[in-house]
């Protein structure tokens, strides 16, 4: 990943396309090396990106304050991560970082966003960071969550 991060040519092109129609959203890739997981986050004063040998997810969410949204958390929470979040000292953050996990999930093609309920993620702080066969690298600080999902070991690098 460093070898993407660090040097990378100024001759390569992000692209984006869902595989079902000709318009510029969906996964990310690099037109010059289509082998390469890419993949973008973004939230109020945030960006994340990552890069693999493979597929690979991200996402970013800022902390802010105020309380779980409880009929959020119940729709896209299994019930063991609904209970881990009511005895959290923190129940906004512990949502947080389950929904991160969920969504560098979604993002890699392994669930959808219109059930995330299915996607039984391993509780942040109880669990191993693993869920079937994929590499869940957390990080976070007092204003954001985030989550990288890939298949290989990763390594973190926070800029600025």
């Amino acid at each position: 990943m460093d070898r993407l991060l660090l040097t990378l040519p100024p001759g390569l092109t992000v692209v984006q396309s869902c595989g079902s129609c000709d318009r510029p959203h969906g996964r990310p890739r690099l037109a010059e090396a289509p082998g390469t997981g890419v993949s973008l986050a973004h939230t109020r004063g945030w960006v994340a990106a990552a890069a693999a040998d493979g597929p690979v997810g991200v996402d970013v969410e800022a902390v802010g304050d105020g309380d779980v949204d409880w009929r959020t958390a119940q729709a896209v929470c299994t019930e063991e991560e609904l209970a881990a979040l009511r005895a959290d000292t923190h129940p906004r953050r512990a949502f947080l970082r389950q929904w991160v996990r969920k969504e560098s999930l979604v993002k890699v093609g392994v669930g959808t966003l219109d059930e995330p309920a299915r996607l039984d993620v391993p509780v942040y702080g109880q669990e191993p960071p693993r869920w079937h066969g994929w590499r869940l690298l957390d990080w976070g600080g007092a204003e954001a969550v985030g989550c990288v999902a890939a298949r290989e070991e990763m390594r973190l690098r926070l800029l600025g």
